[in-house]
């Protein structure tokens, strides 16, 4: 700048993120314990009271178990993550791969709220054991470990592969 011209004022958004990262991963830990690794293609981070993190794009997030293996994946087309609150929501496409059992469970929307312990979501939803047997409901509910699922308004069909 030089002392005779005035250049354009500088402009802050307060809505814009305080903190952009591209192809990042954040882990998630408890008293210690590793609970998940989310990786985003896009992470905006916000100065709010909140401290939310939002996945304006692909997302997957890798929980683990007491023992420190590889439990379930979870991909989404987006994500928000509140971090005071404890709350992670992601949604678009959802499909919860759990490894331990080969279960995959089809939904547009999935909260875990880590303040009570539970995976959640109010929407349709569609699960598909490894041996074929399909559930359709209204939602779900399930332990954040993801060992009791119950499925709200729920059918069954069998599949014979």
């Amino acid at each position: 700048m030089s002392c005779e011209r005035q250049g354009a004022p500088i402009v802050f958004d307060e809505n814009a993120p305080a903190q952009t990262m591209r192809n990042a991963t954040i882990q998630h830990s408890d008293s210690g314990r590793l609970q998940m690794i989310m990786w985003g293609e896009e992470i905006w981070n916000f100065d709010d009271e909140d401290e939310t993190q939002e996945f304006p794009s692909y997302v997957r997030a890798t929980f683990f178990d007491e023992f420190g293996n590889v439990s379930s994946i979870i991909t989404a087309n987006e994500g928000t993550n509140w971090q005071r609150k404890k709350l992670l929501n992601l949604r678009g496409n959802v499909i919860i791969n759990d490894l331990r059992d080969g279960r995959r469970t089809y939904t547009e929307d999935f909260f875990w709220d880590q303040n009570k312990g539970e995976i959640y979501s109010d929407v349709p939803v569609l699960q598909i054991s490894n041996c074929g047997l399909r559930q359709t409901g209204t939602g779900f509910r399930a332990d954040e470990q993801m060992h009791r699922w119950r499925i709200r308004d729920g059918t069954f069909e069998f599949r014979v592969r």
